[in-house]
Protein backbone atom coordinates (compact mmCIF):
# COMPACT_ATOMS: atom_id res chain seq x y z
CA UNK A 1 0.00 0.00 0.00
CA UNK A 2 2.88 2.23 0.67
CA UNK A 3 4.00 1.76 -2.94
CA UNK A 4 0.55 2.52 -4.48
CA UNK A 5 0.50 5.97 -2.28
CA UNK A 6 3.85 7.01 -3.47
CA UNK A 7 2.88 6.84 -7.11
CA UNK A 8 -0.34 8.23 -6.76
CA UNK A 9 1.32 11.32 -4.60
CA UNK A 10 3.64 11.58 -7.49
CA UNK A 11 1.25 11.63 -10.02
CA UNK A 12 -0.19 14.30 -8.52
CA UNK A 13 2.47 16.50 -8.43
CA UNK A 14 2.62 15.93 -11.80
CA UNK A 15 -1.22 17.38 -12.27
CA UNK A 16 -0.92 20.27 -10.13
CA UNK A 17 2.12 21.34 -11.37
CA UNK A 18 0.78 22.59 -14.42
CA UNK A 19 -1.90 24.63 -12.40
CA UNK A 20 0.56 25.90 -10.17
CA UNK A 21 2.49 27.81 -13.27
CA UNK A 22 -0.44 28.65 -15.51
CA UNK A 23 -1.59 30.12 -11.56
CA UNK A 24 1.33 32.34 -11.66
CA UNK A 25 0.89 33.35 -15.22
CA UNK A 26 -2.44 34.35 -14.27
CA UNK A 27 -1.10 36.28 -11.34
CA UNK A 28 1.51 38.08 -13.14
CA UNK A 29 -0.98 39.20 -16.15
CA UNK A 30 -3.11 40.43 -13.23
CA UNK A 31 -0.34 42.83 -11.96
CA UNK A 32 0.55 44.00 -15.41
CA UNK A 33 -3.25 44.64 -16.04
CA UNK A 34 -3.11 46.77 -12.69
CA UNK A 35 -0.30 48.62 -14.30
CA UNK A 36 -1.31 49.97 -17.34
CA UNK A 37 -1.74 46.99 -19.47
CA UNK A 38 -0.49 47.39 -22.83
CA UNK A 39 -2.08 50.84 -23.09
CA UNK A 40 1.38 52.30 -23.53
CA UNK A 41 1.67 52.69 -27.06
CA UNK A 42 -0.90 55.37 -27.75
CA UNK A 43 0.31 57.17 -24.94
CA UNK A 44 3.44 56.73 -26.13
CA UNK A 45 2.65 58.71 -29.32
CA UNK A 46 0.71 61.04 -27.30
CA UNK A 47 3.70 62.05 -25.47
CA UNK A 48 6.30 62.80 -28.19
CA UNK A 49 3.51 65.31 -29.64
CA UNK A 50 4.00 66.79 -26.45
CA UNK A 51 7.25 67.07 -26.39
CA UNK A 52 7.20 68.65 -29.50
CA UNK A 53 5.27 71.18 -28.50
CA UNK A 54 7.44 71.68 -25.12
CA UNK A 55 10.36 71.82 -27.52
CA UNK A 56 8.49 74.88 -29.77
CA UNK A 57 8.13 76.81 -26.80
CA UNK A 58 11.28 76.54 -24.66
CA UNK A 59 13.07 79.55 -26.92
CA UNK A 60 12.26 82.70 -25.46
CA UNK A 61 11.42 85.69 -27.85
CA UNK A 62 15.15 86.51 -28.37
CA UNK A 63 15.82 83.14 -29.47
CA UNK A 64 17.85 82.21 -26.06
CA UNK A 65 17.34 78.93 -25.06
CA UNK A 66 15.57 78.58 -21.27
CA UNK A 67 17.15 76.28 -18.76
CA UNK A 68 15.86 72.54 -18.76
CA UNK A 69 15.81 70.43 -15.20
CA UNK A 70 15.13 66.80 -15.38
CA UNK A 71 13.47 64.80 -12.62
CA UNK A 72 14.21 60.91 -13.16
CA UNK A 73 11.61 58.34 -11.97
CA UNK A 74 13.37 55.18 -10.76
CA UNK A 75 12.78 52.54 -7.81
CA UNK A 76 9.35 53.59 -7.86
CA UNK A 77 10.19 57.00 -6.48
CA UNK A 78 10.86 60.65 -8.47
CA UNK A 79 14.18 62.01 -8.13
CA UNK A 80 14.69 64.63 -6.77
CA UNK A 81 11.75 64.74 -5.14
CA UNK A 82 11.46 68.27 -5.05
CA UNK A 83 13.27 70.39 -7.69
CA UNK A 84 13.12 74.25 -7.86
CA UNK A 85 13.41 76.12 -11.16
CA UNK A 86 13.19 79.85 -12.53
CA UNK A 87 9.93 80.85 -14.25
CA UNK A 88 9.95 79.92 -17.91
CA UNK A 89 12.15 76.81 -17.24
CA UNK A 90 11.48 73.41 -18.39
CA UNK A 91 11.37 70.21 -16.46
CA UNK A 92 11.35 66.89 -17.83
CA UNK A 93 10.67 63.75 -16.24
CA UNK A 94 12.63 60.22 -17.60
CA UNK A 95 10.86 57.01 -16.63
CA UNK A 96 13.87 54.49 -15.53
CA UNK A 97 12.13 52.43 -14.25
CA UNK A 98 11.11 48.92 -16.20
CA UNK A 99 7.09 49.88 -15.16
CA UNK A 100 4.99 52.44 -16.68
CA UNK A 101 4.28 55.54 -14.88
CA UNK A 102 2.48 58.96 -15.50
CA UNK A 103 2.89 62.43 -14.13
CA UNK A 104 -0.28 63.96 -12.68
CA UNK A 105 0.15 67.34 -11.12
CA UNK A 106 -2.94 68.45 -8.66
CA UNK A 107 -5.96 69.48 -9.59
CA UNK A 108 -5.41 67.84 -13.38
CA UNK A 109 -4.17 70.53 -15.31
CA UNK A 110 -1.02 69.06 -16.33
CA UNK A 111 -0.69 65.25 -17.02
CA UNK A 112 1.58 63.09 -19.40
CA UNK A 113 0.44 60.19 -21.04
CA UNK A 114 1.85 56.88 -19.75
CA UNK A 115 5.27 56.92 -19.60
CA UNK A 116 7.33 53.32 -20.51
CA UNK A 117 10.57 52.28 -19.59
CA UNK A 118 13.10 55.35 -21.48
CA UNK A 119 9.83 58.14 -22.06
CA UNK A 120 9.80 61.30 -21.55
CA UNK A 121 7.68 63.98 -20.22
CA UNK A 122 8.24 67.87 -20.40
CA UNK A 123 6.66 71.14 -19.19
CA UNK A 124 7.34 74.30 -18.97
CA UNK A 125 6.32 76.42 -15.91
CA UNK A 126 6.04 79.91 -16.86
CA UNK A 127 4.77 81.52 -13.29
CA UNK A 128 5.92 81.44 -10.08
CA UNK A 129 4.16 79.23 -7.66
CA UNK A 130 4.35 75.33 -5.93
CA UNK A 131 3.31 72.57 -8.06
CA UNK A 132 2.63 69.37 -6.32
CA UNK A 133 2.07 65.95 -8.49
CA UNK A 134 1.57 62.25 -8.21
CA UNK A 135 2.59 59.37 -10.25
CA UNK A 136 -1.40 58.23 -10.75
CA UNK A 137 -0.55 54.51 -11.43
CA UNK A 138 1.37 54.57 -7.87
CA UNK A 139 -0.15 57.31 -5.94
CA UNK A 140 1.96 56.84 -3.04
CA UNK A 141 4.77 58.47 -5.49
CA UNK A 142 4.59 62.26 -4.55
CA UNK A 143 6.65 65.36 -6.06
CA UNK A 144 6.81 68.84 -6.44
CA UNK A 145 8.34 71.41 -8.77
CA UNK A 146 8.86 74.85 -6.86
CA UNK A 147 8.88 78.20 -9.59
CA UNK A 148 10.76 80.70 -8.29
CA UNK A 149 10.78 84.56 -10.16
Amino acid sequence: MNNQYRTSRQQRRHIFTPLRIGGLVAAGALVLAACGGASGKAGAADNMAGMHMAAAGNATDGGAAVATDAVHIKNLAFSPATITVKAGSAVVWTNDDAIEHDITFDGGAIASSVLNHNDTFSHTFPTAGTYHYICSIHPFMHGTVIVTN
